[in-house]
């Protein structure tokens, strides 16, 4: 992708960023009732975007080779974490009852490890790019992130239920097995290994971990409300999880006006 189409990208996307904050900023003046609905509702259409572009991607690509297969389980986490938003509203709009732990959690880490095939296919066509120091480096970084995380979200009273221990504890799990590919997949963006798509579902990926590792924090200190900041970080990524797919769609498109005939490969769309 050229640097004049990656500008058309980045002003739509910076735009969606932006309101996203300033339309929760706005919210939280009003009080955190108003707040708690109007986060809510907008992480359903927000996550409703993200599953119809992948979808869409899916669909084109027809599970060919390492590349389709990816998107296929990239789908994969976007319909688990759609029904896990859709979820967690129901429980807090509908029935006024914490959607933690619920059933609104089992969608949430189901689709991790969707995301973790995901990254692992879409890295496969390019894993010699990726050096023994560099993965040593990323395992190094992850680690030295989820072990504080870990011990902070396991809670040592024997009144709390072995689940919700087990739910609580997950989160920063996941969250460092995904962490790992995804900053491989940044530094090889970086080397011009990967294309732009890369770059904004690896950023995507950091915010879902500082998202998450803020909603554990906030939780842990009883200061977390729906609507939090937190909560803009964790919608950013599925922003631009979004703006990823809706790039790669751009230049699926491309590739097929160039050679109607041409089948997509393993290797393409790198």
């Amino acid at each position: 992708m050229t640097i004049r189409k990656q500008n058309e990208l980045q002003k739509p996307l910076l735009i969606s960023l932006i309101g996203i904050g300033l339309v929760i900023m706005v919210a939280t003046s009003l009080g955190k009732e108003v707040v708690k609905s109007v986060t809510d509702i907008m992480y359903i259409p927000v996550t409703a975007v993200f599953v119809t572009l992948t979808s869409i991607l899916v669909c084109r690509f027809k599970k060919t080779g390492s590349h389709g297969k990816a998107w296929l389980l990239f789908l994969g986490s976007a319909t688990s974490w759609f029904i896990a938003e859709t979820l967690w509203t129901v429980y807090e709009l509908v029935y006024n009852v914490n959607p933690f732990p619920s059933m609104a959690d089992v969608f949430y880490i189901a689709g991790y490890p969707f995301l973790f095939g995901f990254l692992i296919y879409y890295l496969k066509p390019v894993k010699r790019a990726a050096t023994r120091k560099m993965i040593v480096t990323a395992v190094i970084i992850s680690t030295a992130i989820s072990i504080p995380s870990i011990y902070m979200a396991y809670s040592f009273d024997p009144s709390i239920p072995p689940l919700e221990n087990a739910l609580a504890t997950a989160y920063p799990i996941a969250d460092a097995i995904v962490f790992v590919p995804a900053l491989i997949g940044l530094v090889l963006f970086f080397r011009g290994e990967v294309n732009f798509t890369w770059s904004l579902i690896c950023t995507g990926i950091f915010c879902l971990t500082i998202g998450d590792l803020g909603f554990q924090v906030t939780t842990f200190t009883n200061t977390y409300y729906t609507g939090h900041p937190v909560d803009i970080v964790l919608m950013w990524s599925y922003v631009l999880f979004s703006f990823g797919v809706y790039d790669h769609i751009k230049i699926f498109k491309k590739d097929r006006s160039i050679d109607p005939k041409a089948k997509m490969h393993s290797d393409d769309g790198f």
